[in-house]
């Protein structure tokens, strides 16, 4: 997972020591969680000397003027997350140069289970117009019954790195397996579904179809939500059939070549000719090849199938 505050460099010294203090419990406890295979979770030093009862943190890190889906998570004074059914959140501009601060959108967050030991985060869209620092005040009840109130900030640029909602989608060429004698050499994935590699993207987005992939890297994924990821891509495949594409498209060159346990290849072409930061990543593309929706980190494939089913 990427560090959003050095990925983007902060321009208030401030939101800096804010968004580092917020940022990190949660991480942590998602890298030590997903990728140990253990419960055993690490707490920040900083978060444990003191600060907000509690705290949120955002998991998203490509976010831009217009409709961010924007996940997070929010995690007590000890480390610990917290879970709600849903929260109550708004967006907050921060103006420059002053104290004083404008809501640009609120949103009611719903909580998504992941898979994996740390349980899930929430979701929420905001459509904001203005590129800048933000705050989110986040209200929900625990599951415990407890009420929380919680804050996080991120920063929003004027464009994503990765293809806009409406832009055309890259044309890369991936790997298929028609041209390899051993799909390991082409997947990380334990069992993979071959319908997934029968097209590369370029090939797919010459089709009068929709396209769903997924760039996922399941042996290697830092959070542990790429295998799972792929999975969800073939449970909509299964559900919604040959009315559309279906695609993914490993993170790494060569997976099978490793020296320890990390891949030795470069990533594909692809990684940066879609400005992947993080994985997995999906996106639902429609037939005339432009992307409609793009989900960062683990997604449902309920998700999916309604964006799917909209552009069909």
């Amino acid at each position: 997972m990427h560090n959003l505050v050095n990925g983007l460099g902060l321009t208030s010294r401030a939101l800096v020591r804010r968004t580092r203090f917020l940022f990190a419990p949660l991480l942590l406890i998602l890298v030590a969680a997903c990728s140990s295979g253990s419960g055993d979770l690490i707490i920040s030093s900083e978060q444990a000397a003191g600060g907000p009862e509690y705290s949120g943190i955002v998991i998203t890190t490509d976010m831009s003027v217009g409709v961010n889906r924007i996940v997070f998570g929010v995690v007590n004074r000890d480390g610990m997350p917290v879970f709600g059914a849903t929260s109550e959140v708004g967006a907050y501009f921060l103006v420059p140069g002053q104290d004083g601060r404008d809501l640009k959108d609120s949103a009611t967050a719903r909580f998504v289970s992941w898979p994996t030991v740390v349980g899930g985060v929430f979701v929420a869209e905001f459509d904001l117009d203005t590129a800048g620092a933000y705050e989110i005040d986040i209200n929900f009840t625990a599951n415990d019954g407890t009420p929380i109130f919680a804050q996080t900030s991120f920063l929003l640029k004027e464009e994503p790195s990765t293809p806009a909602i409406g832009s055309p989608a890259p044309a890369s060429v991936t790997h298929t397996a028609a041209n390899t004698d051993d799909i390991s050499h082409i997947t990380s994935s334990p069992e993979p579904d071959l319908d997934l590699y029968e097209l590369s993207v370029h090939e797919a987005l010459q089709q009068d179809k929709p396209l769903v992939i997924v760039f996922a890297t399941p042996a290697f994924c830092v959070s542990a939500t790429c295998g799972p990821q792929v999975g969800e891509l073939s449970k909509v495949k299964d559900r919604v059939g040959d009315q559309a594409n279906y695609i993914h498209v490993e993170v790494f060159e060569d997976p099978h070549l490793l020296e320890g346990e990390r891949p030795t290849g470069d990533r594909v072409p692809a990684v940066s000719e879609w400005g992947l930061p993080t994985e997995p990543w999906t996106f639902v593309i429609d037939s005339q090849g432009l992307v409609q929706a793009k989900f960062e980190q683990f997604t449902t494939a309920d998700q999916i199938e309604a964006k799917l089913l909209e552009i069909l």
